[in-house]
């Protein structure tokens, strides 16, 4: 009789055992990290001049001024005026390229002679934009969790906080190079350790700290 419960009752308790550990699928997804998604982003405008012609044609303004508008251009974009191959006039093209956007605060860069249509110009504007994890993340409960597992929601204000605080997304990718730096500071404090030139601390001075010492030696003698 005892033969045949035991092997019962063990089942019983590992089925029990089964039912408080989360799913596998579960405790993945709750401690996958929360990560900030970055993606280089080309937006791209056709400039159209009629043939022979230097400036912008018929409606041209007007496209470029939208295009500007809805890239919502800022300090860390990077634009770039790319004129169609064996274009004689390319230099007229983008002298009146860059007076429409110098009018509104916008610099550009030329780019080698590329795909553009004849008699166009092409505006691209490059940048980095950060996407946020989803968050907040409430799906795993915030109590009872037997398996211990990271919550779901763990890490989404950090992610979240760090995507609306950084001036440049590209940081996050790929960062700068560190610019030249005045070492004549620190050079010339290396020069006078090497030549025994110490100075004192901030309030003191080194002859001030000899008197000390020999007062203090002078003081044991006395006591001896």
């Amino acid at each position: 009789m005892m033969n045949r419960i035991f092997p019962h009752l063990f089942l019983c308790f590992g089925l029990a055992l089964a039912g408080c550990t989360p799913a596998v699928s579960e405790r993945t997804a709750a401690s996958a990290p929360k990560e900030l998604r970055v993606d280089f982003v080309k937006l791209r405008h056709i400039a159209a001049f009629g043939p022979g012609k230097t400036d912008l044609a018929g409606e041209e303004v007007h496209k470029l001024d939208t295009f500007l508008d809805a890239s919502d251009i800022g300090p860390d974009d990077h634009v770039y005026l790319q004129p169609a191959a064996e274009d004689h006039l390319t230099a007229a093209r983008i002298g009146r390229l860059s007076k429409e956007m110098g009018r509104r605060g916008i610099g550009a860069q030329t780019l080698p002679e590329g795909a553009a249509p004849a008699d166009s110009i092409a505006v691209i504007v490059e940048r980095y934009v950060i996407t946020p994890p989803d968050c907040p993340n409430w799906t795993s409960p915030t109590y009872g969790d037997h398996g211990n597992a990271e919550h779901t929601n763990l890490g989404c204000a950090n992610a979240t906080n760090l995507g609306l605080m950084i001036a440049d997304p590209r940081d996050l990718v790929i960062g700068r190079k560190l610019g030249p730096v005045e070492g004549d500071a620190a050079l010339a404090s290396v020069r006078r350790y090497q030549a025994g030139q110490l100075k004192g601390l901030g309030g003191s001075s080194s002859g001030g700290g000899a008197s000390a010492s020999a007062a203090s030696s002078g003081g044991g003698g006395g006591g001896q």
